[in-house]
């Protein structure tokens, strides 16, 4: 059964409860996923929190070069991630590897992008004077991913918000959990600086589930 990820640690539902997911062209179930709840919910932004302590105080190009190593990683496991996209939301497997080849350009964007992002000055009504704009990491994001693009669309969300510094809680579809989760664990094992580096536990969490059961992510 697949598990959610919450803290860097694949973990089940507060509730202990599960649901199928289901191959849309066989009606086959192709595995199981927790039904995550509220508290749930809490529990990823708490570790996103604790998470954002360190990652927005990693140097922008630390964080793009993370970014640029999952990219790298994601590419060596999309035959795995496409065939996994296709069991559970019906797409031919080039369909699904195209939405990888979207997914990995969308984060390389984000990566080359990261260390770009600068303040700049402002003109300011007083003669000679100018005012400092600095940009900042605004804390943890929330990502709530629908179900016809997961991945495409997954890596318009999560790449700027860890480009920026950011922390995030990922809820994908209800039918379309498993590529994700995948992807997520991928992009866990992603390293910066020669190796020494990696993602803080919690900056990327995925609670899975029906929305109508996780409104604290609203």
């Amino acid at each position: 059964m697949a598990q959610m990820l919450i803290g860097g640690q694949s973990v089940g539902s507060a509730s202990e409860r599960t649901y199928e997911i289901r191959n849309p062209a066989t009606g086959e179930v192709v595995d199981s996923v927790p039904q995550g709840t509220a508290a749930d919910v809490h529990q990823a932004v708490d570790a996103a929190q604790q998470a954002f302590a360190v990652w927005s105080q990693t140097s922008a190009e630390d964080r793009g070069n993370l970014l640029a190593n999952a990219c790298e990683r994601i590419k060596e496991h999309a035959s795995e991630i496409a065939q996994l996209l296709t069991s559970e939301q019906g797409k031919t497997l080039f369909e699904a590897n195209l939405e990888i080849h979207h997914l990995v350009h969308g984060l390389e964007f984000y990566a080359g992008l990261a260390s770009k992002v600068r303040g700049s000055y402002v003109p300011l009504p007083q003669t000679g004077a100018y005012g400092l704009v600095i940009r900042q990491p605004i804390g943890v994001c929330a990502a709530i991913v629908p179900w016809n693009f997961p991945l495409t669309l997954l890596g318009t969300k999560l790449g700027p918000a860890l480009a920026a510094g950011n922390t995030i809680v990922v809820k994908p579809a209800s039918t379309t959990p498993l590529a994700t989760l995948r992807t997520v664990q991928v992009i866990q094992e992603a390293t910066y600086a020669g190796g020494k580096g990696s993602l803080p536990a919690g900056a990327v969490n995925v609670v899975t589930g029906r929305g109508s059961r996780q409104g604290a992510l609203a």
